[in-house]
């Protein structure tokens, strides 16, 4: 965690005052093999990052962030249910077409790091634990220089046979 805080305050070191600390807590919806894993259950996340305007409407914004997707009855296996958590330090581009990274709409992608875990209980327990490469992309609207709102697609592969996908809805706050 310390090289997090260091990576977050030598961010806002590099813009000096335009630099902005926010959080976004989204709503996930998982899709595919995750959603047969946590028998559809709906999750939510959390994260918290540094908004570095670097020019013509597009916004750098490091992030480190967690999600979770509570146990659910897990398709095919009777008796078992199934958590799936990740915790993520990714790299956000935001593009805003008009140019103004204070307000409007905009088009965001991300890549990272995350560090899964599938946590099985019940007639088939097991746990796994796996860093994998993360994307997402998605629209963002941002309603004044504090508060915005995002839907995004998530994309994982946690291993051979499972690929984590889903949908996120959020809402930004930055301070």
């Amino acid at each position: 965690m310390c090289r997090i805080a260091l990576l977050l305050i030598a961010a806002t070191a590099l813009s000096a005052q335009d630099a902005a600390v926010g959080l976004r807590l989204s709503a996930v919806a998982p899709m595919g093999e995750l959603r047969d894993l946590t028998g559809g259950q709906f999750g939510f996340g959390l994260a918290g990052f540094v908004s570095i305007p670097i020019g013509r409407g597009l916004v750098l914004r490091p992030m480190v962030g967690a999600l979770l997707i509570p146990k659910g009855n897990t398709q095919e296996q009777v008796a078992t249910k199934t958590s799936v958590s990740s915790v993520d330090l990714m790299v956000e581009g935001l593009w805003f077409p008009d140019e103004d990274p204070e307000r409007g709409a905009y088009l965001l992608g991300a890549i990272g790091g995350q560090q899964w875990r599938v946590n099985s209980t019940g007639t088939a327990p097991a746990t796994l634990s796996t860093t994998r490469i993360g994307a997402s992309a998605g629209l963002g609207y941002l309603f004044g220089a504090h508060l915005g709102f995002e839907v995004r697609a998530i994309w994982s592969p946690i291993e051979q046979n499972l690929t984590a996908t889903g949908v996120t809805l959020g809402v930004t706050v930055k301070f």
